[in-house]
């Protein structure tokens, strides 16, 4: 009897199966990944409440470290240095004979950070000093900025 299978190809293994895998990895890895982000403060820790093209992180360096850097310290205050706004949450003032925290981690939105914004601080004079006002979309978005912050303080 003759070999049927004698002169046929040598049969290779199906590559189907694992080029399927492979596919569905690149495609788990990619899903939902639009190229660009619509969103980008949801993931650098920005608030959402900023005025359009502005960053808690860009008002405090416009407005504030001309007298409240590492190098100057003014009011023994250093918004320049890393780990804010967590840092605000350890950092005390010592402002009008009082000692308090900069940012309140029970009430966020209310602390004397925020409060050295507003039109009547509670000690001292408004903040920046010598300066323009912040409009209250800035000081809405370094409020978010704070309280958002809360969560990476100690």
């Amino acid at each position: 009897m003759a070999d049927l299978f004698a002169n046929a190809p040598a049969r290779r293994p199906s590559r189907a199966p694992l080029a399927t895998v492979l596919l569905a990895l690149g495609f788990s890895f990619t899903a939902g990944c639009a190229g660009a982000l619509d969103d980008p403060e949801r993931f650098t820790g920005e608030s959402t409440g900023c005025p359009s093209g502005t960053t808690a992180q860009s008002i405090i360096q416009s407005q504030c470290l001309s007298c409240h850097s590492t190098a100057s310290k003014l009011g023994d205050l250093d918004l320049e240095a890393a780990g804010l706004p967590g840092r605000l949450f350890t950092t005390t003032s010592t402002s009008c004979g009082q000692q308090r925290p900069l940012a309140d981690s029970s009430n966020p939105a209310g602390s004397y950070f925020l409060q050295k914004l507003g039109a009547d601080p509670s000690c001292g004079v408004r903040m920046p000093q010598g300066g323009q006002a912040l409009s209250s979309a800035q000081v809405a978005c370094l409020s978010a900025w704070l309280t958002a912050g809360k969560a990476g303080a100690p």
